[in-house]
C-alpha cells in the first residue's frame, strides 16, 4: 500500500499504475528508485519532447528542456519503503510543503506521482509506481480529460521503461 500517497492525494480521477518485481532488498530497491531520472531513459527523452508540443496549448511555464526528477515537488521520502514527487498545474511556481500540497483545491490540477517498496522476502520486493491527478476544477477537468487522452499511454510507457531500468541496475546476487 502506499501509505503517503494515500495521505497527499486521497481523491483524484485520473491514474496510471505499474509494478515489478526484483531480486533486491527493500533498501537496495529504494537506492535504485531514488537513483533513477527521466533521462535515463530514452524513451523517455523521445516522449518529452513530442510532449512539449501538446504541452504548451495547456500548460504555463513548459520547460524548453526534458523534464526531470529536480522539476518534482518532493513530498514524502520513506526510505526504504515509499518515495512520492508532485507537480501542481495552473498556478504559479513556489514552494511547496507537503502540507500545502495535500491543502490546494484549485484552480488547476495536482499530479502526485510515487514509488513504493513492498518485501516480498527471499530477497525479492516488488516495486510499485502510481501517477494520480486532481482536477481542482471542472474547466481544469474537461481540458485535463482531452490531454490525459493524449499523454496517458507514453506516460505509462515512460513508467514502464524506469521501472526496467531500476530492475536492470539491480543485478540478481549469485550466492
Amino acid at each position: 500500500m502506499s501509505k503517503h500517497l494515500d495521505q497527499i492525494l486521497p481523491r483524484y480521477q485520473f491514474f496510471e499504475h505499474h509494478q515489478t518485481v526484483v531480486q533486491a532488498s527493500p533498501e537496495r530497491a529504494f537506492a535504485a528508485i531514488e537513483g533513477v531520472d527521466l533521462p535515463d531513459s530514452r524513451l523517455a527523452r523521445a516522449l518529452m519532447f513530442l510532449w512539449r508540443i501538446p504541452a504548451r496549448l495547456f500548460l504555463k511555464d513548459v520547460p524548453s528542456r526534458g523534464m526531470t526528477v529536480a522539476d518534482f515537488i518532493p513530498l514524502a521520502c520513506d526510505p526504504p519503503r515509499e518515495l512520492v514527487r508532485g507537480l501542481i498545474g495552473g498556478v504559479a511556481r513556489r514552494a511547496w510543503t507537503h502540507t500545502d500540497f495535500a491543502g490546494h483545491d484549485g484552480p488547476g490540477f495536482k499530479l502526485a506521482w510515487s514509488f513504493w517498496v513492498t518485501d516480498l522476502g527471499a530477497g525479492r520486493c516488488r516495486i510499485d509506481t502510481e501517477t494520480r491527478v486532481l482536477c481542482c476544477d471542472a474547466a481544469t477537468r474537461r481540458w485535463f480529460t482531452l490531454y490525459w487522452i493524449v499523454i496517458r499511454l507514453p506516460s505509462g510507457m515512460i513508467r514502464r521503461d524506469l521501472l526496467r531500468i531500476i530492475k536492470q541496475r539491480l543485478p540478481e546476487a549469485h550466492g
